[in-house]
């Protein structure tokens, strides 16, 4: 028999346990996500015979639209053992989170098609744009001021509004990628691609753009309507579909991956 229901505070080691099989991720950094963004409440999980065979987390969030603060849930580890799949149970497990709130469920999609078949919607794309790096210097992260980074997050996003970024977010972030900031710009950088830049002048973007360069990185993907996209020739970037809702009044908003 099959169950979907929210999660009980009785059950966090199980649903620990299953994120951990599913997606195999470093203990240190699943215990830290436990301890910063557990919570029983948010989480949706689906039963087989009593057993957790799948499970979302449904976190609390807000997003600024219109000049507005708004309500939103942003899902994240939507996990299925793999005993239990191809049996509809995530498809159950959308749609009881969707029916459980009248704001908008959002997310950052690991397979687009499959959220789109679940009548969710890309709110927003950026354009990425191919780099000539001039150098191979590594990348050293130093610390940096989460609340710096936040202003120009928000500042280059307050146009067609944004999913908003709290600490612990902005601390998942700078830990789990690579990191160049300089005055008014930032990048998030993993495998050699700059996959969220953001700069709020042309100076501050051409500054980024030289260090990301000179650390050998190959790509940059930034806001169509960013001093990056100016500088690097809007014509040239590719069109890169960025995060999703079930509410198609979110269109324009940008949502990217968090925790």
């Amino acid at each position: 028999m099959i169950e979907v229901r929210r999660s009980r505070p009785d059950e966090r080691e199980q649903l620990y346990k299953l994120w951990a099989l599913v997606f195999e991720e470093d203990l240190v950094w699943l215990d830290r996500f436990f301890a910063t963004r557990y919570d029983a409440s948010s989480i949706f999980l689906a039963t087989v015979d009593g057993v957790i065979a799948s499970a979302l987390h449904a976190l609390p969030a807000t997003y600024i639209q219109d000049g507005k603060t708004l309500p939103a849930s942003y899902i994240v580890g939507a996990a299925t053992d793999p005993s239990y799949r191809r049996q509809g149970l995530m498809g159950k497990l959308l749609a009881a989170t969707a029916a459980a709130y009248d704001h908008p469920i959002t997310l950052f999609p690991a397979v687009r098609p499959y959220y789109e078949a679940n009548v969710y919607m890309t709110t927003s794309q950026t354009l990425t744009f191919a780099l000539s790096p001039t150098d191979t210097s590594p990348i050293v992260t130093s610390g940096y001021d989460w609340q710096a980074l936040d202003a120009i997050y928000t500042r280059a996003n307050e146009k067609k509004g944004y999913l908003i970024r709290d600490q612990v977010a902005w601390q998942f972030l700078g830990d789990g990628y690579q990191t160049i900031v300089t005055d008014n710009a930032y990048a998030f950088i993993k495998d050699g691609k700059a996959v969220e830049a953001n700069s709020l002048d042309e100076q501050s973007a051409n500054r980024l753009i030289e260090r990301l360069r000179a650390a050998g990185v190959k790509s940059i993907q930034t806001l169509a309507e960013s001093t990056l996209s100016t500088l690097l020739g809007e014509k040239e970037g590719v069109p890169t579909p960025m995060g999703m809702s079930t509410h198609a009044s979110m269109a324009g908003v940008y949502i990217a991956e968090q925790y």
